[in-house]
């Protein structure tokens, strides 16, 4: 690991020179992953994203052991464009964003306006999270900073946004009680997918708390001042419960009454 570390400074160092380049940030802090596992995601913001020729020329400095696996060629709305290396065996994703079209994304996400779960489980509210977290390695003009302290503070129109179109959405019982008369397990699973989705939503706005995604969701849940009781056993209940055909009823009276709790607290 500590030869990684000095590889990815060396990484870091190199990035830097790219023109146009307004700050790099990194999700999950500044420690590097020891797992072997997760990846690591560089997020460059820039005035205007550098040519692939460019980046070639900039990538061709790093030493040997840095290699380049993949060039992005248009920039996606969620991970920009991506040029994927590896460090050793270590996978890095180096996520270049247009200043404008990330400023509008972040904009559009705290006005309320992308609240539900897009392509891929990519939760727009993550986006503001992981900006929370993020370790700064370069951000000459506080163009970074400027970001993170945008999104410190949850919005009432996000957070009315997340209640008046998850909450209603947390019980489907026409679904619900389809699967359960059918013994099925897969559509109860489906219908138990979406709905959990806006009930760990609302309940994360409730609590002015930014939904990164399900990765450690109990974890957050345990902190919070506002749930229902006993909110993290009943939910891996509910989950157990769903999993069989003849414990989907259990399972789906679990849900009711944590439903109704979130409902009363959301008054």
């Amino acid at each position: 690991m500590h030869l990684i570390q000095q590889e990815f400074d060396e990484l870091i160092h190199t990035l830097k020179k790219l023109p146009t380049l307004l700050a790099i940030g990194k999700t999950g802090g500044v420690t590097l992953p020891e797992d072997g596992f997760s990846d690591i995601d560089l997020f460059l913001f820039c005035k205007q994203i550098p040519a692939r020729e460019v980046r070639e020329l900039n990538y061709a400095i790093l030493p040997r052991s840095i290699r380049v696996v993949e060039f992005g060629s248009e920039e996606h709305a969620h991970w920009g464009l991506v040029d994927s290396i590896l460090i050793e065996e270590q996978e890095v994703y180096l996520m270049y964003f247009t200043r404008s079209n990330f400023d509008a994304s972040i904009d559009a996400i705290l006005l309320g306006e992308r609240t539900e779960r897009e392509e891929n489980y990519f939760y727009p509210t993550g986006r503001l999270a992981s900006i929370q977290g993020m370790y700064t390695f370069y951000d000459p003009d506080g163009y970074l900073a400027n970001i993170k302290s945008h999104v410190s503070t949850y919005p009432d129109t996000l957070r009315d946004a997340i209640l008046s179109r998850c909450l209603p959405k947390i019980d489907d019982e026409e679904d619900f009680l389809r699967a359960i008369r059918r013994n099925d397990v897969f559509f109860f699973h489906s219908t138990l997918d979406l709905a959990l989705d806006r009930f760990l939503q609302t309940l994360f706005a409730l609590n002015r708390t930014y939904f990164p995604s399900r990765k450690r969701s109990p974890e957050f849940i345990r902190g919070f001042a506002i749930k229902p009781e006993d909110c993290e056993a009943r939910l891996e209940r509910v989950v157990a419960l769903g999993a069989c055909p003849d414990t989907l009823e259990a399972s789906y009276e679990v849900w009711q009454s944590l439903c109704n709790d979130l409902e009363h607290l959301s008054l």
